[in-house]
């Protein structure tokens, strides 16, 4: 070949050479593949399951598929490599080839020091080689076995939660020390903005949370979760959970965009006045991040029922005018700004299952404009029906004009 071939390349070919020779899975030929080095397209790599960890894949497989996500910890960690990360005293990432990284994913025991930015940056750089049907990503799993606390070995945990714990330790990783930018605020963050205005003297009270994505509950009205022990209540709440009607995601979002009243027994608190008085608020999204991650809160408890999942369907769209949704706060950016407002589907986690303790995870992920479900080690191409009917437990939207796979 004419081509030019960079020593990581040479070092890749020879130590693939002798890894091929006992690898666990079948090689297939993709459709893709003169677009890829590798045997595969790009992207459409699977993860083993190495016991009750498709909580895990299924999230990690939406956010491979997440451009800004991807584009810094594969591309920029190779590209920046070696490289110490928080400041002095931080973590380093090495310089390795592709072939090193996914022998470190195949070990069992990682190191005392192993950090899930370093784990991450592992795992998209060989999910996204082209190379291989399946990886076992152990060494990214017993990352999270070993720092993550309530992730347990081998139990089935709720995926919303793996994605909280894991966005926030990988932005306590990257940030150096008395820094006011974050790596995944950068990428996700949007601002709760809550005012509260006094009755009286009329002062108004603001106060901003950042917010790493959306967490929403499902409307009230239409479930009855209360435990009143009334039978026909319960069958009422079965029959309305089946019922083929999905609820609105910008219903779901209502959750958190609110206005109300502090009266009676809760009066707010006012500083001005020195006193309990009755006060208007209202609560706003700000902010238009580059990706948009929204979760549902499905989890329930009754009386009846203990622990159990809400099942019933939200309705979500492949393109998202998220002017409803997410005002524009500070940033310098026109309110009729078309492509600051509207959003692309990209992924969407899903589950089936009593509870989202129990049951299965599996992702649909969008790549090269065709869409693709992770189902752990198997990877096959859906139609953009089955997309929309799935059981949304995460969406993750990515704002138009940004490159995607």
């Amino acid at each position: 070949s004419s081509s030019s071939t960079t020593d990581d390349e040479v070092l890749d070919q020879k130590q693939s050479s002798s890894f091929d020779e006992h690898h666990d899975f079948e090689m297939v030929e993709s459709p893709n593949a003169k677009k890829s080095k590798g045997k595969f397209a790009h992207g459409i790599t699977g993860l083993d399951n190495l016991g009750n960890t498709c909580y895990m894949n299924s999230v990690l497989q939406m956010l491979s598929h997440c451009s800004g996500f991807r584009s810094f910890f594969r591309d920029f960690l190779k590209a920046a490599a070696p490289l110490q990360l928080a400041g002095d005293g931080g973590y380093k990432i090495l310089r390795q080839t592709t072939v090193r990284l996914r022998e470190t994913l195949h070990e069992d025991q990682p190191p005392d020091e192993l950090v899930l930015t370093e784990a991450t940056h592992a795992l998209l750089r060989v999910l996204w080689s082209g190379r291989w049907r399946s990886i076992k990503p152990r060494y990214f799993v017993n990352a999270v076995w070993q720092h993550g606390g309530l992730f347990a070995a081998r139990k089935q945990q709720d995926a919303n939660e793996f994605l909280n714990f894991y966005l926030g330790r990988v932005d306590d990783e990257l940030k150096a020390p008395k820094a006011k930018n974050s790596v995944m605020m950068d990428l996700f963050g949007v601002d709760q903005f809550q005012q509260v205005q006094c009755d009286e003297c009329k002062t108004v009270t603001k106060r901003t949370e950042p917010l790493l994505g959306l967490v929403l509950s499902l409307p009230d009205g239409q479930i009855n979760n209360k435990g009143n022990g009334d039978k026909s209540s319960q069958v009422e709440e079965e029959d309305i959970a089946n019922e083929g009607d999905a609820i609105d995601l910008i219903d779901c979002v209502k959750t958190l965009r609110n206005t109300g009243r502090f009266t009676g027994d809760d009066k707010f608190d006012c500083e001005t006045c020195k006193e309990k008085k009755d006060a208007s608020w209202n609560v706003t999204l700000q902010k238009r991040p580059q990706s948009l991650l929204i979760s549902f809160r499905r989890t329930l408890w009754s009386i009846e029922k203990g622990v159990h999942k809400d099942s019933r369907r939200v309705s979500f769209p492949l393109e998202l005018d998220a002017s409803e949704i997410l005002d524009v706060g500070n940033e310098k950016i026109p309110d009729d700004d078309f492509e600051s407002c509207h959003y692309n589907l990209t992924s969407v986690v899903s589950h089936s299952g009593s509870t989202p303790f129990v049951g299965h995870y599996i992702a649909y992920a969008r790549n090269e404009d065709k869409w693709f479900l992770f189902n752990d080690s198997s990877v096959t191409g859906v139609k953009d029906s089955e997309v929309l009917e799935a059981e949304a437990f995460i969406l993750l939207y990515e704002r138009r004009g940004i490159p995607t796979a």
